[in-house]
């Protein structure tokens, strides 16, 4: 059996909604992990993993993750972190953030937020 097969029926719809807008997603342990291409700042034009916690999607689409997961390597000049539902070598990023454009899918909403936020990462020093 496929890792989404113990979802929730909000959890698949998020993986489902997300594939359906440009970013494959899918279930990894407590994540759901989907690549985005980054649209601007030191990121700009890199593919970049990022996910949610399975259990921020409970509510979805009506209720949108809260927490963006992101490897280590990237970082930002100010954020809130965690490693809650985190693999090794990754942080969660807390990020305000309400679905209020009804006009696109909230799910395209969702990614444009991410990409967003990824516009103002910097790369961790080496």
């Amino acid at each position: 059996m496929s890792e989404t097969a113990f979802l929730t029926a909000p959890a698949q719809q998020f993986i489902i909604d997300m594939t359906a807008v440009g970013a494959p997603a899918r279930a990894d342990g407590p994540r759901i992990l989907y690549e985005v291409v980054a649209v601007g700042g030191a990121l700009n034009g890199q593919t970049v993993t990022t996910g949610v916690s399975v259990s921020e999607v409970q509510s979805w689409p009506m209720v949108p993750p809260h927490w963006i997961h992101l490897p280590d390597s990237i970082t930002f000049t100010e954020t809130n972190i965690d490693e809650v539902d985190c693999q090794p070598g990754w942080k969660r990023h807390s990020r305000e953030y309400s679905n209020n454009d009804t006009s696109v899918p909230p799910a395209l909403s969702w990614l444009r937020h991410v990409r967003g936020f990824i516009s103002v990462a910097t790369p961790k020093a080496a």
